[in-house]
């Protein structure tokens, strides 16, 4: 039985927040904001129940599945993770077991599935379908028959399917209907996210094309031409929101200039250098959080306290993260050498 401590840390590490805040969190905050905006105020009570189910469907169902499916499949069995990229490593570190993290993910899908009944009730049937999608790409991304993030093209389909579901239905529960501005607020955002899981997928080459089945990402199947492939995605994230910045609200300036620092980050990235990879994917990371919270900082200004969230739980998961991997690559250092005996 592994100690409370360790547990508590799997959990903390399976979580990964800057992914989270990156992806359902801002998409979430973003699609709310421009509900706000545009009825002159709104629910807060509904922002939070979409926060929480998008954290418990990304955060713990999501990257539960995935974990375990990848670790079945050898592209997680290297026990020294990465903070930013190649996925959490909890049971390659020894930290959870595939079993307990079936179980972690069954809860969070069974509590996510309790909240959007609540929200179903109170603001409309629609958003189950928005919850099944939600769940059914937690789900599919990595297990079979799907199998998505295994296939080329597949991984970022689900992907951009899902952060788009994240800012439309947050703007739907808030406003009872869809409007063309919050489809192209999803358009943008969603591709920003799939570009930088594009970049994500760099170092993961190696691991991914040795797995069984093999891991075939689009990044895989393309090798270093997949650059321009992610820079494509950023391209469509930048017109899309030049174009809300033009037509629908100033505030998507911000956005459209912190996307267009992430453009020139993916064309200007080695695929094939490590440092040069973590530093751009962590400036892609602050440019699309800081653009999609900014941006719904100005559109509804009570929802700023998201931006300050954020600026205080990034540096703190990569601090304590980092300090995380040290610890645990030192004990099994010591470990190592404990099997190994004298001389």
């Amino acid at each position: 039985m592994r100690p409370v401590p360790r547990v508590l840390l799997g959990l903390w590490l399976e979580v990964r927040v800057i992914p989270v805040l990156l992806w359902s969190f801002t998409a979430i905050t973003l699609g709310t904001a421009l509900a706000w905006r545009d009825a002159g105020g709104g629910d807060v009570g509904g922002y939070l129940v979409a926060v929480a189910i998008g954290v418990l469907l990304q955060g713990l169902v999501a990257h539960s599945v995935n974990e375990i499916a990848d670790w079945r499949s050898g592209t997680d069995r290297d026990p020294a993770p990465r903070v930013i990229s190649g996925g959490s490593k909890v049971i390659a570190s020894g930290l959870l077991g595939p079993r307990a993290l079936a179980w972690t993910g069954a809860a969070a899908a069974a509590a996510a599935a309790a909240l959007g009944l609540v929200a179903a009730a109170r603001w409309g049937w629609v958003l189950v379908l928005y919850g099944l999608g939600g769940l059914a790409g937690a789900v599919l991304y990595t297990l079979p028959p799907v199998r998505a993030a295994y296939r080329p093209f597949g991984g970022e389909a689900v992907a951009f399917a899902c952060i788009w579901g994240c800012v439309t239905g947050a703007y739907v529960l808030q406003r009872g209907t869809l409007s063309g501005a919050a489809a192209l607020v999803g358009i943008a955002y969603a591709s920003s996210c799939v570009a930088m899981l594009m970049m994500h997928h760099y170092l993961d080459r190696g691991p991914d094309s040795r797995a069984f089945p093999p891991k075939t990402t689009t990044i895989v199947l393309l090798g270093r031409p997949g650059r321009r492939y992610a820079v494509a995605w950023a391209a469509i994230a930048l017109a899309g929101a030049a174009l809300l910045a033009a037509r629908a609200d100033a505030a998507f300036a911000v956005l459209a200039a912190l996307l267009a620092v992430a453009l020139l980050l993916h064309a200007t990235v080695d695929p094939d250098d490590p440092a040069g990879v973590t530093r751009a994917e962590l400036g892609v990371i602050v440019a699309g959080m800081a653009g999609g919270l900014g941006t719904a900082a100005l559109l509804a200004p009570p929802l700023a306290w998201a931006l300050v969230a954020a600026a205080v739980l990034v540096p703190l998961e990569l601090a304590l993260s980092g300090v995380a991997h040290r610890d645990l690559a030192a004990e099994r250092a010591r470990l190592a050498r404990a099997r190994a005996g004298p001389g």
